[in-house]
């Protein structure tokens, strides 16, 4: 049977984790329309997020999904509704799994050598692939969508190993060129040679935004007929009840100065760091506050790149109109009333968060980073771009938005094209290989 099992939604009594059941085989040569979904946890980051919200979506047209995670821990998880099938992998041993991974074809061998096989420290979900192969071996869903770079190399090794018929689908939700250049990690700078194995062998790539499907034509050789481009869905009943309720913040009362607001995890991608400069900028100008949404996903870092941040509002004398809210599950609340909504990132794979401030009529300020922030914005025509890590440009811009408040009514228009319906169908093509 292998070493996954499928966790289903019928909690019992008392508890919070769902029970256990083993996997029935499948007679036939392939579960007719079941859809999986590949992601390595549930923790609150846009790639499961995004993945969450496409697999909810073809769950309410009528597929059957499964939603197959290396771990059931995160806040997300409560979000995962009864009709979706929970199927959590079991870990494998390390020497397990990259044995396992030859099983692959010997056109795989060189390039698995320096990521996977000789690595010190491997990808954290490559234990998961003997399980992962299992599963598609024994259910072979019509389609697998895998998230992340890892994971969609894990994937296409496993598909490899199961020998199942299962279309994969790898999505990309970055610039590659980026990810792999701004790490130091051993693994991560040897893996081009796989993931380009690997990602030429799915039946079907997808991109966030027309940068990122070029920045994957031109970095890993691929023709541009292989790679579609599906925005991601932001639009949602979850956003459009979320931005209806109020927010349990005393800077939103009646009176109180205009509130700048800003989500994301911190660390050299989101560049804060630029963010509280120009903030300290518009602070000589006008009496507005500065709101932080999101905290970093190791919790080592977690407290440590706070304290930085809160070290240089010290250091701006800005430290009492400054906070830092870490994660909360319900942001569109906080979008909803704040006075203007900025990105101030390096670079960017779509830029959700600037797709859910418009739909819920929240004037951007965005840097405009490789990729995706002008498609958004249609080059200024929904919100001001800005040079990347020009705090000077960035502070004129939120000032001027604060002084000339933009009409909703179009923010609310360009939002809803983010809208989850259509996109979901479009996925549905995608993973059926109905183009």
């Amino acid at each position: 049977m292998g070493n996954q099992t499928v966790a289903t939604n019928n909690t019992s009594p008392g508890s919070l984790l769902p029970q256990q059941t083993k996997i029935r085989p499948v007679r036939s040569a392939r579960s007719a329309n079941r859809l999986a979904f590949l992601l390595p946890n549930l923790g609150g980051g846009g790639v499961q997020k995004n993945t969450l919200t496409i697999a909810k979506g073809l769950a309410a047209l009528g597929f059957p999904v499964d939603l197959v995670i290396c771990s059931d821990q995160g806040p997300l998880r409560c979000q995962v509704p009864e009709h979706i099938n929970l199927v959590r992998l079991n870990a494998d041993q390390l020497w397990t799994s990259r044995f396992r991974s030859l099983a692959a074809g010997q056109q795989y061998w060189s390039a698995l050598l320096q990521p996977v096989l000789f690595a010190r420290k491997p990808s954290k979900t490559l234990r998961y692939m003997p399980a992962l192969a299992d599963y598609l071996r024994t259910v072979q869903p019509a389609a697998l969508l895998s998230a992340t770079v890892h994971l969609n190399v894990e994937a296409a090794l496993a598909k490899r190993v199961s020998g199942a018929n299962t279309r994969l689908i790898a999505t990309q939700s970055h610039q590659f060129s980026k990810w792999h250049q701004v790490s130091g990690e051993w693994r991560r700078q040897h893996i081009l040679k796989l993931a380009r194995k690997a990602y030429a062998s799915a039946d079907e790539i997808v991109a966030v935004s027309q940068g990122v499907a070029d920045d994957l034509c031109a970095y890993l050789n691929l023709p541009a007929s292989r790679i579609s481009v599906i925005h991601n869905p932001v639009v949602t009943p979850e956003l459009v009840e979320g931005m209806h309720k109020p927010v349990d913040h005393p800077w939103f009362g009646p009176g109180e100065p205009p509130v700048i607001l800003s989500v994301g995890r911190p660390g050299r991608q989101k560049d804060f760091a630029t963010l509280l400069h120009a903030f300290a900028k518009v602070r000589e100008q006008i009496p507005a506050r500065l709101l932080i949404l999101g905290e970093a996903r190791d919790p080592n870092k977690k407290q440590r790149r706070k304290s930085e941040l809160l070290t240089l509002a010290e250091e701006l004398g800005i430290e009492t109109a400054i906070d830092f809210q870490g994660f909360v599950h319900n942001p569109y609340a906080y979008m909803a009333n704040a006075a203007v909504f900025v990105l101030s990132s390096r670079y960017e794979g779509f830029g959700n968060v600037l797709a859910e401030a418009l739909a819920c009529g929240c004037p951007v300020v965005s840097t405009d980073c490789p990729s995706g922030p002008a498609e958004i914005l249609q080059n200024g025509a929904f919100g001001t771009l800005v040079p990347v890590g020009d705090a000077q440009a960035m502070a004129a811009a939120i000032c001027t938005s604060l002084a000339h408040p933009a009409d909703k009514e179009p923010l609310y228009a360009r939002g809803g094209e983010f809208a989850l319906d259509p996109i979901a169908r479009r996925y549905v093509s995608v993973l059926l290989g109905n183009q």
